[in-house]
């Protein structure tokens, strides 16, 4: 008798498995008797196809150990017992637990918890009695982060968790000092360890490295092991450590992506140079870059960069004392030598600028975006000086229009405490919008008067139907509140599918301190939302 479409629609593995999915839901976790999904459970239950299908999912990510280590002893806990227990095994066990571990694919192991951290001893003793060279062989994504960890316990984890096939790892060691039961790791054993890790996941394309705070210098490991590697993040206990990272790293001609954290406050006696850098051949292919540290750190490294084809620059500035304008001189004409190089390639753009300094030299808004004028394929730009020196004009915004009139979202942060005079006015604002038909989203300071309503309420096209979303977060405004209405007429009138977002906060004092600034701002609101229902769009 032949099958009904539906039976054989279920004896289909890849059908299965797409169904399955939908229990895997996340707030399913594991415990220290087993894993806590009772839908998957189930399902595996039902019959022979539903299975594979079922386990494969239900163990294919791991939060801790214990789950697998309880497949061999309930008594993993008391040394004695479990190697009792583990020379009990027949040999069908062995390959029931192989199976098992076999369908492991990511591994989350955190170790913050008691139940999650097992004896270094339980991963050595189950790996010497598989006689298996690594105890998941599959496995792809590790997350393993370790509270000053013992050089037992470094080392046991590695030769369990480390293979080849292994994909992306996430890798952190801290130093707590509270509750310690061992020493920390040493110099030495990190070293060893990194290099370790790096020549068995010969396959890695994605490292997440974190090693703070220890103050010991550690060596970077040998990546020519590695012809993969394309993603790299970095978060190390000090510049020279960093710098010497940096170094290794930009001989790689896979690496793409790259993020740098570091603190500002590591710099403040070590100043970065670019010596063992080859300036024609250091980070060759990089098409993303993030930094997070002070601008002698981002000079740096942008210094360095020899790729003619950067698509993404996320530079999060962190001031400190000390910090003169001679740095900002730097950064910035460093910058300008770069933008112009990537100006053909150059797409998405983001500063981030928290100064630390004296005010006097807190670079002003147009150095941050007169160096990226020659990029013509920017597409997302965001920039938030997070300052009170910011004065845009109503020229700043006709100048993005002509650099940049292929923008999808432009994001422009105010200041702290922004004055109605250093804000452009609403018909410039239009008039970008107009001048950039595939922007999507908009955030930035603006100002609405008297002289503006008058300029665009004759009106009757809508200057965008492409914008989706438009935040007045720092809209001003200089009309009563009889006015605010046919403002929010006029908004719906010119945005007809933008969503309008507004907001208010208590530390924006021209809004505090103001009843009828508030008001304004809901009757605008109000407003807007009344006339798309008339025009059939739905309320904000």
């Amino acid at each position: 008798m032949s099958q009904t479409p539906t039976l054989s629609a279920l004896s289909c593995d890849e059908i299965l498995v797409n169904i399955f999915q939908y229990l895997n839901l996340p707030h399913f976790s594991f415990n220290t008797r087993g894993i806590v999904n009772p839908h998957l459970s189930v399902c595996a239950r039902v019959c022979r196809a539903f299975l594979e299908p079922a386990l494969g999912i239900l163990w294919r990510d791991l939060n801790t150990l214990t789950p697998l280590v309880e497949i061999l002893s309930s008594r993993w806990y008391d040394r004695a017992q479990r190697r009792d227990d583990l020379n009990a095994l027949s040999i069908s066990d062995k390959e029931r637990f192989k199976q098992y571990a076999n369908r492991v694919r990511m591994v989350s192991y955190t170790c913050h918890g008691y139940l999650a951290r097992l004896d270094p001893d339980i991963i050595l003793d189950i790996v010497g009695w598989s006689g298996e060279q690594y105890l998941l062989p599959n496995l792809q994504n590790l997350t393993l982060h370790e509270d000053s960890p013992s050089d037992a316990r470094l080392d046991a984890m590695v030769k369990a968790l480390v293979v080849p096939s292994l994909k992306k790892l996430d890798f952190g060691i801290h130093h707590r000092t509270y509750g310690l039961v061992s020493p920390p790791p040493t110099s030495a054993s990190v070293s060893t360890l990194l290099a370790q890790v790096l020549a068995t996941a010969t396959s890695l394309e994605d490292l997440h490295l974190v090693v703070a705070p220890f103050d010991f210098p550690i060596s970077p490991p040998p990546f020519i092991h590695i012809q993969r590697l394309q993603k790299v993040f970095l978060h190390l206990a000090s510049p020279s450590l960093t710098l010497h990272f940096l170094r290794t790293l930009s001989r790689l001609d896979t690496l793409t992506d790259l993020t740098v954290r570091t603190s500002s406050s590591d710099w403040n006696k070590e100043i970065p140079d670019t010596g063992g850098f080859d300036l024609e051949s250091s980070f060759p292919r990089l098409r993303s870059l993030r930094v997070d540290g002070p601008t002698a750190v981002l000079s740096l490294i942008l210094s360095v960069t020899s790729s003619p084809s950067m698509e993404s620059l996320i530079l999060n500035m962190l001031g400190r004392n000390g910090t003169s304008p001679d740095n900002y001189h730097t950064f910035f004409s460093t910058l300008r030598s770069k933008a112009t190089v990537w100006s053909e390639t150059l797409r998405t753009v983001t500063y981030n600028y928290a100064p630390q300094s004296t005010p006097g030299s807190w670079p002003q808004f147009q150095d941050f975006f007169q160096p990226l004028l020659v990029c013509k394929g920017l597409r997302n730009v965001q920039i938030d000086p997070c300052t009170n020196a910011l004065f845009l004009t109503d020229e700043d915004v006709t100048t993005f229009a002509h650099a940049w009139p292929g923008l999808t979202n432009l994001y422009l942060g105010s200041p702290t405490s922004p004055a109605f005079d250093h804000v452009p006015s609403f018909p410039a604002v239009a008039d970008m919008i107009r001048r950039t038909p595939q922007l999507r989203e908009l955030t930035m300071p603006w100002r609405i008067d008297n002289a503006g309503m008058l300029a665009l309420q004759s009106r009757t096209e809508p200057i965008s139907v492409q914008l989706e979303s438009m935040n007045l977060d720092w809209v001003l405004f200089d009309i009563d509140v009889s006015q605010a209405r046919p403002v929010g007429e006029l908004l719906e009138r010119l945005f007809p599918r933008a969503n309008l977002l507004l907001k208010y906060h208590s530390r924006h004092s021209y809004l505090s301190t103001s009843p009828e600034k508030t008001q304004i701002f809901e009757l605008v609101l109000l407003a807007f939302n009344e006339a798309r229902s008339r025009n059939n769009s739905p309320p904000i």
